[in-house]
């Protein structure tokens, strides 16, 4: 349950700007007969788009734009710490040598030749 909300929550953060686009498709024959305000003029094939683009606008406007999101900081941040990260392996993993099975080994052939092949000349 702890997991679930949180998950909403982010679900509905990255639809909200797609929420009118959404809206528009569902209730195309509402907002295109009563809320689209060019109904009048049908030459303008408008459809509702007057409204989408209203609805659109208003998301656009409630969403921060990152061209204003600008950090100034002249300093990098450094992290430094005093304790030393070390990894001891035990050595007796790495200087075993394990010969191959005989069972593999046989059916591996190298090719030993001298020669390179050409194909025929035309």
């Amino acid at each position: 349950m702890k997991f679930i909300l949180p998950a909403f929550i982010i679900l509905v953060l990255t639809i909200r700007p797609v929420l009118p686009l959404i809206d528009y498709a569902v209730n195309y024959d509402y907002i295109s007969e009563k809320l689209c305000e060019n109904k009048n003029k049908p030459q303008l094939l408008c459809n509702g788009k007057c409204y989408l683009v209203k609805e659109l606008a208003k998301t656009s406007e409630s969403v921060p734009k990152q061209n204003n999101l600008k950090i100034s900081s002249g300093f990098t941040d450094v992290f430094l710490t005093d304790r030393i990260f070390t990894f001891d392996f035990p050595t007796k993993y790495f200087t075993e040598q394990i010969e191959p099975s005989s069972f593999y080994s046989s059916f591996y052939h190298f090719l030993v030749c001298s020669d390179v092949f050409h194909p025929p000349l035309i």
